[in-house]
């Protein structure tokens, strides 16, 4: 693909999933203490709690809106409030897609991946004591990132966390590198935890696509560019948003037997390319 084709792919799919059902494997796999909080998107906003206490939390989002949503979720350090970051995405707008380039004091924390209409995603992670902002950063039928048009929430995150609650037990561990995803097995059919690793040096996300049979990541990545006609080969099912190097967190998938795929489509703000097309897509089989 020529390069600004590629740029358009990754602005046009950022973060895009759709929901399987309610993880509860999840929820189960974790002790009662876990908390659990709830966003409804309706148009370009979150609804939801201004304050939730810290620890391991599972984070939904509910979609009762028309649009595509998720939840990036960003921890804000330094004493830098959500005033301050919509003071310095307006003063100097950084691309989604390029999260490297955001503020020092900006930390990519996950989130669940996003949910289509009527539909719902979850993820589990351990939050910190802080201020936080939820942000969508999925476009719109434009182009234009749903964060321009608004969505973003404050949110602070208090008390000190519970240590005595458990994070999930994952059956497949996926590793994110400069640039490649790595599964710690093969995955088999079924219900997965996901536990998602980011060893590389900037932020990564990962999204799951199930593919037909006679298509690959390729295809659906390419389906993506301007001018394509036709059906997309292929739906995503499960995903994890962008995640800080060194950090974790957790999502659950449902496999069915066949094709699929994993991407990333954060970019690479040296190479002012999709990680994606730096090697960050691979196929692979469920049996």
């Amino acid at each position: 693909m020529r390069r600004r084709n590629l740029l358009s792919v990754a602005a046009a799919f950022i973060g895009l999933v759709l929901i399987a059902d309610r993880p509860g494997s999840v929820v189960a796999a974790t002790q009662s203490a876990v908390h659990e909080v709830t966003f409804e998107t309706t148009g370009m906003s979150f609804k939801g709690p201004e304050s939730i206490p810290a620890g391991l939390t599972l984070v939904r989002i509910v979609n009762k809106g028309t649009d595509l949503h998720h939840v990036q979720l960003i921890r804000l350090t330094d004493g830098k409030t959500a005033e301050d970051f919509s003071a310095a995405v307006k003063a100097a707008p950084f691309d989604p897609m390029g999260p490297a380039a955001a503020p020092a004091w900006v930390h990519f924390i996950g989130g669940p991946n996003g949910a289509i209409p009527g539909a719902s995603a979850t993820a589990v992670m351990n939050l910190e004591p802080g201020n936080y902002v939820l942000i969508c950063f999925i476009p719109d039928s434009k182009g234009v990132a749903h964060i321009a048009l608004g969505m973003t929430k404050a949110l602070k995150v208090t008390g000190a966390a519970d240590t005595g609650v458990s994070e999930p037990k994952e059956t497949i561990v996926i590793t994110a590198m400069d640039f490649k995803l790595v599964p710690d097995k093969a995955i088999a059919a079924g219900t997965q935890t996901i536990r998602f690793n980011n060893a590389g040096t900037q932020p990564h996300e990962v999204l799951v696509v199930q593919l037909p049979p006679d298509k690959s990541v390729k295809d659906f990545v390419a389906a993506f560019e301007p001018g394509h006609a036709g059906p997309h080969p292929g739906k995503p099912i499960s995903g994890m948003t962008g995640v800080d190097k060194g950090g974790h967190a957790f999502f659950t998938a449902k496999f069915e037997p066949g094709r699929y795929g994993l991407i990333c489509f954060f970019m690479d703000e040296m190479k002012k390319a999709p990680h994606f097309a730096l090697g960050m897509m691979q196929d692979f089989t469920v049996k």
